[in-house]
C-alpha cells in the first residue's frame, strides 16, 4: 500500500520547490474535492452485515446528530412494512427503497449535510419511537483528514497516481496562474477517481425494482426507485 510519505516523495520529484507539509495539505484538499461528490464506494457499509449501520432513536425525538464520519445522508430505510394512511384508513405501502436487490420501506426524513465544525443532521417526519435496530442509515462518509504522514489516504491504491497528477497540476496553477490545461487535468483525474470508486458497486444500491412476483413474500407490493 503506497504510504502518504511515498506519495509526497513522488510529488517532490516533480515540484522540488514545494515543502512536504504543503504537499500534504494539497493531498488533503484534492481528497476532499473527490469526496465532495457522492460515490457508491464512499457509502457507509458495515463489513459484518453488508448493510448500513442502524440509527438509534428515542420516542418523541425527531432530530438527530449523524455520526462524526457522515458527510451526507443518502437514505433512511427500514424492513417495517409501513402503510400510508388517510383519515386512519390504510391506502397502500410507503415508497420502496431497494438495496442490494431487496425492498425496504423508505422512511420519511429530511437531512442537513455536515459543514466545518458541525455534524450532519437527520430529521424524522414521523415519531420514530424507541429503536436500536429498525432504521438503517445509509450515508456518505467524510475522508480521513490528512494531518500527518502516518495517516493513510481514504482512497484505493490504484488511484494514488491520479491523485498525484491532480496535486502537481494544482501546484502548477498556483505558481504560474490558472490555465485551461491544468484545470482540465484536475477535473479529469478527479472524475477518474470517482469512476473508480463507483466501479464494482453498481449492483449494491438503488437498482430498478425487482418484479413483484420475484420479491420476498414478506414484501409483496409494487415499489419504485427513489
Amino acid at each position: 500500500m503506497p504510504t502518504i510519505q511515498y506519495n509526497i516523495d513522488r510529488i517532490l520529484e516533480r515540484v522540488p520547490d514545494q515543502s512536504p507539509q504543503t504537499i500534504l495539505d494539497m493531498l488533503d484538499e484534492i481528497q476532499t474535492i473527490v469526496y465532495s461528490q457522492d460515490c457508491l464506494q464512499t457509502q457507509k457499509i458495515l463489513d459484518a452485515t453488508g448493510l448500513p449501520p442502524y440509527i438509534v432513536t428515542t420516542d418523541g425525538v425527531y432530530e438527530y446528530d449523524c455520526p462524526s464520519d457522515c458527510r451526507r445522508t443518502a437514505a433512511v430505510f427500514s424492513l417495517a412494512d409501513t402503510l400510508r394512511k388517510i383519515n386512519t384508513r390504510p391506502v397502500g405501502p410507503a415508497k420502496a427503497y431497494y438495496f442490494r436487490n431487496k425492498g425496504y420501506a423508505n422512511v420519511g426524513a429530511t437531512t442537513r449535510d455536515a459543514t466545518p465544525g458541525k455534524l450532519a443532521k437527520l430529521f424524522f417526519a414521523d415519531n420514530p419511537g424507541n429503536t436500536t435496530d429498525v432504521y438503517y442509515h445509509l450515508y456518505f462518509i467524510k475522508p480521513t483528514p490528512l494531518t500527518d504522514v502516518s495517516i493513510q489516504l481514504t482512497l484505493p491504491d490504484e488511484v494514488h497516481y491520479l491523485l498525484r497528477k491532480a496535486v502537481i497540476a494544482m501546484f502548477t496553477t498556483e505558481e504560474y496562474g490558472e490555465s485551461p490545461q491544468d484545470e482540465a487535468t484536475i477535473e479529469r483525474v478527479s472524475r477518474k477517481i470517482r469512476n473508480s470508486l463507483n466501479r464494482g458497486y453498481m449492483s449494491n444500491v438503488g437498482q430498478t425494482p425487482i418484479q413483484e412476483e420475484y420479491q420476498d413474500d414478506n414484501f409483496r407490493y409494487y415499489g419504485y426507485r427513489i
